[in-house]
């Protein structure tokens, strides 16, 4: 079965053209996907551990409480899905800018990897 794409893929290649001029390979959104499906599945470990019936942005490894909610890159319903279907958990507002926030960290990785390379196209093999 492929996983769901987790991101806003149209917001997510703006951010990466924006933030460093490079396209964006189709291959590179499972990759993310993967990525914050890991990180879900901490921040759902996290909350289980402290007893809750909701995951929090807390429950994520170097959370930050940001006020920035309108540049979300993820997709808030299938995060919701994945969260409730793996756990029974509830999903927090506060969950989707952790989580935008770890796609913006993963994305000015992969886009240093690749111009390291000397690539103008960030692939899904930056983010290994």
């Amino acid at each position: 079965m492929e996983m769901e794409t987790l991101v806003v893929v149209s917001k997510t290649k703006q951010f990466i053209k924006d933030a460093a001029g490079l396209n964006t390979s189709a291959n590179f959104f499972p990759e993310v996907s993967k990525y914050l499906e890991n990180s879900l599945n901490e921040a759902i470990e996290n909350a289980a551990k402290a007893k809750r019936k909701t995951v929090m942005g807390r429950d994520f490894t170097n959370f930050e409480e940001t006020k920035d909610t309108k540049e979300v890159l993820v997709v808030a319903s299938k995060v919701k899905k994945l969260v409730k279907d793996k756990s029974g958990l509830n999903t927090s507002a506060q969950v989707f800018p952790a989580l935008s926030a770890k796609v913006k960290e993963a994305c000015v990785l992969a886009a240093n990897q690749a111009k390291g390379h000397g690539r103008k196209t960030v692939m899904d093999r930056d983010l290994n």
